[in-house]
């Protein structure tokens, strides 16, 4: 792997981070207290007696809590995508 593009792109993903620090923030709390309400909700609802089936669906694989949590993760997994072409260039 070129030590020069790995650099190169990792001090590009720091820009990056810098640059947007206010927006990553402020997308992570909006974020993180969508899934903060959507727990609570289903911990309401199943309490009160509703329909298990359709409170757990929310923790399934297309449910609200699983994609919200997933949106967490999405700027590190952006970050990724951007250093996997330098990496799997190094394993050949």
């Amino acid at each position: 792997m070129p030590p020069n593009e790995l650099n190169d792109r990792l001090q590009a993903i720091g820009t990056m981070l810098r640059l947007f620090r206010a927006e990553r923030m402020v997308y992570l709390i909006v974020n993180i207290l969508s899934l903060v309400v959507l727990l609570a909700c289903a911990i309401y609802l199943l309490f009160k007696g509703a329909d298990t089936v359709a409170v757990l669906g929310l923790f399934g694989s297309s449910g609200g809590i699983t994609i919200a949590t997933g949106r967490v993760i999405k700027m590190w997994s952006d970050a990724i995508k951007l250093l996997l072409p330098v990496l799997e260039g190094g394993d050949q």
